[in-house]
């Protein structure tokens, strides 16, 4: 018996195959028009023309949102409901809900609606940096500071280049005693990436230095935002530059572990054997591009590591290490181990000793180094005064007088150096 098909079932089969084919293809061209039309929209959109990407797909959510901007001060209330259209077509969009309450809340519409809006754009985009900032600036609108700052710590800890526009905002609300409690509810409960360098801006900005130490005190006690490094260094400075020096010296002091601590001298880290923080009242190195002062391990005088500065390029007025001290009033002895390796200069480099206050006036200063030679000590001798010098600097620097003595080539090495009060010379019996 044959298995071939009766003419009636061939023709239905080819029927029902073509329009399988029929509809695949046109299904295919469905596709391919969204696609393109797709594309045209985004191809609008990036070109600045949100309407015209609307015209081509009407719940591009994109186009709604960028025709919600476009329409906020001519026609609010059509933005609203062009947000309202974004959301329904891709409600898992967080910035569509924040903008939504953000106009709500400019307008005055829909009140009772913002915080819900609010929240769930943030719940939906909680990494999103302009997210965060809509919903910072509804609940600054608001008055609820803590909450603002909770938005701006993720704006500012994930965009950082927003800070130095935050700063400003910030440093001008911390001027209100009454809103330190919004300020210490951020970083008294868990580390604020951002809040170090703010404190130094403050150091650096703030017109009354009671505002910048009001930041700089206001969780000193729980250690999880310590100002340590260069925003400490600012904070000293600002202490400095406004004559408190006793105050800097002890801001100082407690940033230091007990190990610095012990068995400091009149002089901090005299032998070199600690890294060198350019900050406070440790040693401070300048920038010099071509001259390069570091501790190094070597056979050193005391311990394993001495000063070793290394001029190496052109031409420089080098004054570039030096070291706040506070001594009282009396006579005193810088002493000092130098090393010399081809050192090479007009007069040599030397140490000195200097009043600051108002003006820096020298009191002290060593013998010249210069050529090649093994360990020597050295020593200068000076007078503290009891009036006009409340610190005193300690510098390295280069003699001279015209350009030609600021040429220097060569290795220099300084170690087991200290500052200790002279001994008196008994009466001839």
């Amino acid at each position: 018996m044959s298995d071939q098909a009766t003419p009636e079932h061939r023709s239905t089969f080819d029927v029902r195959t073509l329009l399988k084919w029929v509809l695949f293809c046109l299904v295919a061209l469905l596709l391919a028009w969204r696609i393109v039309t797709a594309n045209l929209a985004d191809h609008s959109l990036a070109s600045g023309d949100p309407l015209r990407a609307l015209a081509l797909r009407g719940d591009h959510f994109a186009a709604l949102d960028a025709a919600a901007i476009d329409s906020l001060r001519s026609n609010p209330g059509h933005a609203v409901a062009l947000l309202q259209q974004s959301i329904v077509a891709n409600p898992a969009r967080g910035m569509s809900y924040a903008r939504l309450g953000a106009l709500w809340d400019l307008e005055g519409l829909a009140s009772d609606k913002v915080p819900t809006a609010i929240e769930v754009g943030v719940r939906l985009a909680p990494a999103q940096v302009d997210t965060r900032l809509m919903a910072a600036a509804v609940e600054f609108g608001r008055d609820n500071l803590a909450a603002a700052l909770e938005h701006w710590d993720v704006v500012m800890t994930r965009r950082g280049a927003v800070r130095q526009e935050l700063y400003p905002l910030l440093l001008s609300l911390a001027k209100h005693p009454e809103n330190l409690g919004a300020f210490r509810s951020l970083v008294g409960t868990r580390p604020v990436q951002w809040w170090p360098w703010f404190v130094a801006y403050a150091a650096n900005n703030a017109e009354e230095l009671e505002v910048a130490m009001r930041l700089f005190n206001l969780n000193r006690g729980s250690g999880l935002n310590p100002v340590v490094g260069q925003p400490l260094g600012a904070v000293l400075r600002r202490l400095q530059r406004e004559g408190l020096w006793l105050d800097a010296h002890l801001v100082w002091l407690n940033s230091l572990s007990e190990m610095q601590i012990e068995g400091m001298g009149n002089l901090f880290n005299g032998s070199f054997e600690q890294t060198i923080s350019d900050i406070g009242f440790d040693w401070i190195r300048a920038r010099a591009g071509h001259i390069v002062v570091e501790p190094t391990p070597t056979q050193a005088v005391d311990g394993e590591h001495a000063l070793r500065v290394h001029f190496r390029g052109p031409r420089v007025q080098f004054r570039h290490l030096s070291q706040l001290v506070m001594l009282p009033p009396g006579d005193y002895v810088l002493h000092g181990y130098a090393r010399p390796e081809g050192f090479e200069a007009v007069h040599g480099l030397m140490w000195t000793v200097s009043c600051v206050g108002e003006r820096e006036r020298r009191v002290g200063q060593s013998p010249h180094f210069k050529g090649r030679g093994p360990w020597q000590s050295f020593e200068a001798t000076f007078t503290v005064p009891s009036q006009g010098c409340p610190a005193q600097i300690v510098r390295l620097q280069l003699d001279g007088r015209v350009p030609l003595d600021y040429e220097a080539r060569g290795v220099i090495w300084f170690d087991a150096m200290s500052i200790h009060r002279q001994t008196a010379t008994p009466p001839a019996s």
